[in-house]
């Protein structure tokens, strides 16, 4: 990347040292400078007609002029310049003559036709560019001497109070288009830069959105405005005649650009975290330049004073940039190395042109152009700083999305443990109510103890399904909600849907009907608690918008496809029913049909979003019709596998076989949970059980004692059930207990913690509160999978 400013460097001074050489030339070669045969006059403020100068010719004090391109200075007087031109040839001679700035107000060539007698050539920018004698963005008059003569000529030089500099330079039409293409070369590698670092960091800017860079690019473009303007470019393509907004484009663009680069900077090199007095000494020079903006454009008396104090303020500001660059390196924070050559290039360019603009230094091509000069090498190494801040940007964007990745994963770490305690806290308990409450309900033969009992049992479902419901929904959002694939009673579980909704909907005064319109398999292959889950959460809905009138399960469709059954419901209500607006949007989380029935109605709003997600791993489909006001019909559709005669039959026909003799060790820390547990394994004929309070009590009792099989929890004091398992799996219980089975039995459900049960070398994973059925065909299961030398039918 650094070959290139050098290299643009290079081409821009090739082409600028043919034109520094042009006042060397041989004085019978064009171009050629005349101002050794020229006088200079200054009027002063008052304008005074050629024919009074003429009158008062001998008395006035005409100076000569200094140097080829004399350096007026900032004025606003009237100045009389006179040379006479010879034609020594034998035939007309065709030339032109080329004076003042592009941006001089006035410049009127008068050539003497006869004695006494002088004719004019009006040029200067305040004439309209068509109407001038040459359509040149320079002040050119096309000049005819005829054979054999002396041609006396007078110019009148007038501008509002910007510098005047005075070429006489003259030109045959060869050299006049030979400089022509010379300055094509220079301003257009000039331009070109301007234009190609404005373009490249606007597009940067809209793609990073740093603020620095929109400042640059505004930057550049003022820049590339303000010497369009210096170099006659607006006036010939853009204005083409006097205006309010041309007269003032010069001072407007200079100050604009010097507030730009004011804030550009004080923003890129951040002053106001190492200089809070610096910071305000940049403030105010933007300050001063908005202000003197207004007065360029509302006051027109101060003109003669606008362009030096332009030049002040913009070099105050130059040198307050100074200083912020040598107090980045004081403070350790440096800014990038080629800022710092892009400011001193400024830097040397500007003075150059501030003391040329006083006629402090002398006049040359070079000096007249060395604000070009180092704005363009400026601009060159500002864009290879900008260029490394956008490096520097990336590398930071990348270190913080590592830190943001890092930091996700500890939050989604947290979360998971976060969600796994409180799993654990909360089933733990439920694990007690259900299994102790249903106990007592098969013990005891009060009708109005077991109506009791069975509202204790319905309200901690109710509560088990809103814990549920939210794990599930940290599960969706991670993208680990899994189906089991087992064997199970399909009827079993509509039996249930069918005890449960009927009992939510006499609870509210609802009526509830079941249709079973097809034949319904006995078993097929799924995950039979989402299947209820799926189910329970569309009737729950059902009912809880539904304050009168009825909640139907309707079963109506049995497909039976190869190795699969297409098994289609209806849950239908005659609820408040939803909106049109709000279909579309009615399984996203936290949605409810208005923003107040989270307050009215109750619930997280996050069911449906948990069905969609479910019917969605089931290969199925879930559609909802619904009219304001009639109610609710949600169509739901889920493919199971079909099931054969499976294992799980043929182990239950055997249980007593499999379970006589058996002892089985509990490790669980809750003593209520001992209790529910203990309740369930009393009924079991043939077996003995006993518990541990902890992994290393479990260690102890399985050095003592053979034992079968083992129910472990996970988490408890001085060793979880992680541990435990890994210590026996590495015969710390004895080698006889190395391969004894091994089931989880844990208020965590979790998919990671399921995972890791596995991966620590446990059998099988159950989550509480424990299902008695569910218990004994895992326990079966396991004893069945030890002994598979029996022989069953």
């Amino acid at each position: 990347m650094r070959i290139y400013p050098i290299a643009t460097v290079l081409i821009c001074w090739i082409a600028i040292l043919p034109l520094s050489t042009f006042a060397q030339n041989l004085s019978n070669t064009y171009p050629k400078s005349i101002y050794t045969d020229a006088q200079i006059l200054d009027m002063g403020n008052e304008f005074t007609p050629l024919q009074e100068v003429l009158r008062n010719e001998n008395s006035l004090k005409f100076n000569p002029l200094s140097n080829p391109n004399s350096n007026l200075g900032f004025t606003n007087h009237h100045f009389w310049v006179k040379f006479s031109l010879n034609n020594d040839q034998n035939f007309p001679v065709n030339l032109f003559l080329e004076t003042g700035r592009p941006i001089t107000d006035v410049a009127d060539l008068y050539y003497e036709t006869s004695p006494g007698e002088f004719e004019v050539i009006k040029n200067g920018d305040m004439m309209a560019f068509e109407n001038r004698p040459s359509r040149h963005r320079k002040l050119i008059f096309p000049i005819t001497l005829a054979a054999n003569s002396q041609t006396r000529f007078f110019l009148h030089l007038h501008s509002d109070g910007e510098v005047i500099n005075l070429p006489l330079t003259l030109y045959d039409g060869d050299s006049l288009i030979q400089s022509t293409f010379n300055d094509q070369l220079v301003f257009g590698i000039f331009y070109g830069i301007l234009l190609l670092a404005g373009l490249t960091y606007l597009f940067f800017y809209f793609g990073i959105k740093e603020r620095s860079f929109i400042l640059y690019v505004a930057y550049v473009f003022s820049v590339a405005m303000l010497h369009a303007s210096l170099d006659g470019y607006f006036f010939k393509y853009v204005w083409k005649e006097p205006s309010w907004f041309a007269d003032r484009s010069v001072l407007l663009f200079a100050a604009i650009s010097a507030l730009l680069f004011g804030r550009y900077t004080q923003v890129y090199i951040r002053v106001r975290e190492y200089s809070k007095g610096l910071n305000m000494s940049i403030n105010a020079m933007v300050g001063s330049m908005i202000l003197l903006s207004v007065a360029i454009l509302f006051l027109d008396a101060g003109r003669t004073f606008y362009y030096p104090f332009v030049n002040a303020i913009a070099f105050i500001g130059i040198l307050l940039c100074i200083l912020g660059v040598i107090l980045s390196y004081i403070k350790k924070h440096p800014v990038d190395p080629f800022f710092a050559l892009g400011i001193a290039s400024l830097t040397i360019g500007f003075i150059t042109f501030i003391l040329n603009n006083f006629s402090l230094i002398e006049n040359s091509f070079i000096t007249e152009n060395s604000a070009k000069l180092g704005t363009g090498l400026e601009i060159l190494f500002l864009s290879l700083s900008m260029a490394n801040r956008i490096r520097i940007l990336r590398t930071d964007k990348e270190k913080a999305q590592e830190v943001a990745l890092q930091r996700s994963e500890e939050s989604n770490e947290i979360k998971s443990f976060f969600l796994s305690n409180v799993s654990h806290e909360l089933r733990t308990p439920l694990n007690a109510i259900l299994g102790l409450s249903q106990s007592i309900m098969n013990e005891i033969q009060d009708d109005k103890i077991k109506n009791n009992l069975e509202m204790i049992r319905y309200s901690s479902v109710s509560l088990l399904s809103s814990i549920e419901d939210i794990l599930d929904y940290s599960k969706i959002e991670k993208g680990e909600l899994n189906l089991e694939r087992k064997p199970f009673d399909f009827q079993k579980i509509i039996q249930q849907v069918k005890v449960l909704t009927y009992q939510q909907a006499r609870d509210k005064g609802l009526t509830f009907s079941y249709e079973e319109k097809v034949s319904l398999p006995q078993k097929v292959i799924g995950d039979a608690p989402r299947l209820r889950q799926i189910l329970m959460n569309v009737i729950q809905n059902a009912i809880k918008f539904t304050p009168e009138g009825e909640v139907k399960l309707i079963v109506d469709e049995c497909i039976e496809v190869e190795k699969e059954v297409k098994i289609g419901f209806k849950i239908q209500d005659t609820g408040v029913g939803i909106k049109p607006e709000k279909l579309d949007r009615i399984f996203e989380s936290f949605i409810q049909e208005q923003i107040d029935d989270k307050r009215k109605f109750g619930g997280f709003g996050l069911g449906l979003c948990i069905v969609k997600a479910l019917t969605s791993l089931y290969r199925g489909s879930v559609k909802i019709e619904s009219e304001e006001g009639k109610g609710t019909l949600v169509r739901i559709q889920i493919t199971f596998e079909k099931a054969e005669k499976d294992q799980v039959e043929i182990i239950q026909s055997h249980k007593e076989e499999l379970l006589n003799g058996k002892h089985i060790l509990v490790i669980e820390d809750n003593p209520v949970n001992q209790l529910v547990i203990k309740s369930i394994l009393r009924k079991w004929k043939g077996i003995s059980f006993d518990f541990a309070n902890h992994g290393l009590e479990g260690l102890e009792k399985l050095n003592t004692r053979n034992t079968d099989l083992i129910l472990m929890d996970l988490q408890m004091p001085e060793m979880d059930g992680y541990e435990a398992t890994e210590a026996i799996r590495a015969g710390k219980a004895g080698n006889h207990h190395m391969s004894i089975p091994i089931i989880a039995v844990t208020a965590d459900t979790m998919e990671k913690s399921k995972v890791r049960a596995i991966a620590v070398g446990m059998d099988d994973y159950m989550t509480k509160p424990v299902d008695s059925d569910v218990l004994l065909e895992k326990v079966l299961q396991a004893f069945y999978l030890e002994k598979v030398e029996i022989k069953y039918p």
